[in-house]
């Protein structure tokens, strides 16, 4: 009798979270602050905060929750940050481009298993290499005060989430009606651009929508795990932070849930 193979498991090549981390480790910028000196950065930041107590009942969970978007109700944190505590590299971009085992679409309609980097690099709106240098961030970073970060609850939704895209600019219109319109430098989404369902860029034609063409807090080398990380230590919530998945899309992902981390960078004074 011919005996059954068994289905191979698909091997763990690396671990984001040691790359992430070593890449920090080689950023002179990512160590300028000690514990104590990010903790008084971020008192300070809050101090300004305070001085805008309109924004402060915008910048809420229960404001996003009362908006009309169905999806606003997934959104679980709302967290500041000062500007000088967000670390931007390219090698954060690269991540994007590295290998890995996912779920690829055949364009016939099959699904299929390939180790090969995302399937949205170079092709989604938004994702790099088409996204924002990490010199432009840098220099909106240097312009601005504070970073407004927001993210999810666990879920496990991957294609119908324009509603990150709605929230994002409903928040940021809000805040721009309390704080003035230059207050809002910039934002930054999670996963590909959603500025309009017909996608024209991927067709090799102009943007309908480039006063919201949004990039991803990743595509723009941004490095969501130190943000959420810092979040978690100066709030004392330890939810903010990350887990990092492996195997994504596939039945041996793990783990099984994730959470959408957006942004958006304020200048108040």
């Amino acid at each position: 009798m011919a005996k059954h193979c068994q289905k191979k498991r698909l091997p763990v090549n690396y671990v984001i979270k040691h790359i992430i981390d070593s890449i920090i480790q080689d950023i002179p910028a990512a160590h300028r602050h000690t514990e104590d000196q990010k903790r008084r950065l971020y008192e300070a930041s809050l101090q300004v905060f305070d001085r805008y107590p309109r924004l402060k009942q915008v910048a809420t969970v229960s404001h996003i929750h009362n908006y009309p978007i169905e999806g606003g109700r997934f959104f679980t944190r709302v967290g500041v940050l000062p500007t000088q505590l967000v670390i931007a590299d390219e090698r954060f971009q690269n991540l994007c481009c590295m290998p890995y085992w996912t779920v690829y679409n055949g364009g016939k309609g099959q699904v299929y298993r390939r180790f090969d980097r995302c399937p949205g690099y170079g092709r989604l709106p938004g994702c790099p290499p088409q996204a924002i240098t990490t010199a432009e961030v840098q220099r909106l970073l240097h312009r601005s005060t504070h970073i407004l970060v927001l993210q999810t609850t666990l879920l496990q939704e991957r294609w119908n989430v324009k509603w990150k895209f709605d929230v994002l600019y409903a928040l940021a219109a809000d805040i721009e009606e309390v704080c003035g319109k230059e207050s809002v430098i910039s934002v930054f989404g999670s996963g590909p651009c959603s500025a309009c369902s017909e996608q024209y860029c991927l067709h090799h034609r102009p943007c309908k929508a480039p006063h919201r063409r949004t990039i991803s807090l990743e595509a723009a080398g941004i490095c969501v795990d130190r943000m959420c990380s810092d979040l978690a230590v100066l709030t004392g919530n330890n939810a903010w932070k990350l887990s990092w998945i492996r195997h994504f899309g596939l039945p041996e992902q793990r783990p099984k849930f994730w959470k959408y981390v957006e942004a958006i960078v304020l200048r108040l004074t």
